[in-house]
């Protein structure tokens, strides 16, 4: 198939979709708007407004599915409207984030979220625009997890909640061995507010007052001065105020690291509910990671699982057959919420009505 990819770029999400999808066989091409700060992956940037209308013209000719990312496309919905028109290809919207989230949302059904809600500036009329027109647009949304689906059910007579890709390490680095100053505790916020850093660091601080630890925070810096740090970690703390592990939890997983965050399991998809994840509150979180750093044993136990569990699940290969599930499942529009996996497509009894809005 030939797969477009477009238009923003995520933590590295799509660049890792499009190469699952590309070592399964398929023509699969990463189109954004800007080049990412950090030196992702992508194929062509479209400069300028006419780049953007002439592939929106020439995309429904071009490609068999247009995989939108983070709620909008190249040119604004207008391009989406016209392929609908022509009735050829396969229109999907994938949902990432804060590219879903609406206020009320988070207000009632999710309030470790919504503890940071306008911590992120917002354009909720625009969110609200988008949703409300990708609905009627695209044959499906795709999600993550069940928090995200709370936002975006509403407007979509079909979702799909699927596995998010990630590339796994060609190899793993076994951490320093402890010399006296004690484990490495690593955190990479990408928002520290979001990811809720200054409580985190002022646990590891008390923690580190009363036995050896050396913390380590990095941010702002490229993904793989990140993943480095990780690997040479023997503990990633991940986030507080969250339902469900981000990329960076799923990576830091993959280099085999125990991952601490703060997580409500009735919120991950069926498919994470296994996920090796050590569960803590701002008020718990100490206490879990000195559990941690006091047994070498279970953080290596935690860091083989992690492993295991992303390698059968998140593998970008796998991901991308459930891509290709997707794509075969939601030509016929069928109604309701659905799992895709590698091993194919079932229904998911989410308790959540379509209305449109």
């Amino acid at each position: 198939m030939r797969v477009l990819l477009a238009p923003i770029e995520v933590a590295g999400v799509a660049g890792a979709l499009r190469a699952g999808l590309r070592r399964r066989g398929h023509d699969a091409e990463l189109v954004v708007l800007n080049a990412h700060p950090f030196g992702l992956p992508h194929d062509r940037v479209l400069t300028g407004y006419g780049a953007r209308a002439a592939l929106g013209l020439a995309a429904p000719f071009r490609y068999d599915v247009l995989h939108y990312q983070f709620g909008t496309t190249p040119f604004e919905l207008l391009d989406a409207a016209w392929a609908r028109a022509t009735r050829r290809p396969l229109l999907l919207m994938h949902y990432w984030g804060d590219d879903c989230r609406l206020p009320e949302v988070a207000a009632s059904r999710h309030p470790a979220r919504a503890r940071v809600y306008d911590a992120v500036p917002r354009d909720v009329r625009t969110t609200r625009r988008r949703l409300r027109l990708a609905g009627r647009l695209c044959h499906a949304a795709l999600v993550s997890d069940r928090e995200l689906l709370a936002h975006v059910r509403p407007f979509f007579r079909t979702v799909y909640v699927v596995p998010t890709p990630v590339e796994l390490p060609a190899s793993l680095v076994d951490p320093p061995s402890l010399d006296g100053e004690g484990p490495i505790v690593f955190h990479a916020p990408s928002s520290a507010i979001v990811k809720g850093t200054a409580e985190i660091l002022a646990a590891l601080e008390r923690l580190a007052a009363t036995r050896p630890l050396r913390v380590r925070t990095i941010s702002g810096v490229p993904r793989a001065d990140v993943l480095a740090e990780a690997a040479r970690a023997d503990v990633v703390v991940d986030q507080l105020n969250s339902e469900t592990p981000g990329v960076f939890a799923l990576e830091a997983m993959a280099l085999g690291r125990p991952v601490v965050l703060e997580y409500d399991a009735r919120q991950l998809a069926p498919f994470a509910c296994d996920a090796p994840l050590v569960a803590a509150t701002a008020a718990t979180l100490a206490e879990r990671v000195a559990e941690l750093c006091d047994d070498e044993t279970r953080r290596r136990e935690l860091g083989e699982a992690g492993r295991r569990f992303v390698h059968a699940v998140h593998d970008a290969d796998r991901v991308a057959a459930a891509a290709e599930h997707v794509y075969a499942h939601a030509r016929a529009r069928p109604a309701g919420v659905f799992v895709a996996t590698a091993e194919g497509v079932r229904p998911l009894d989410d308790g959540l009505a379509f209305a449109p809005a």
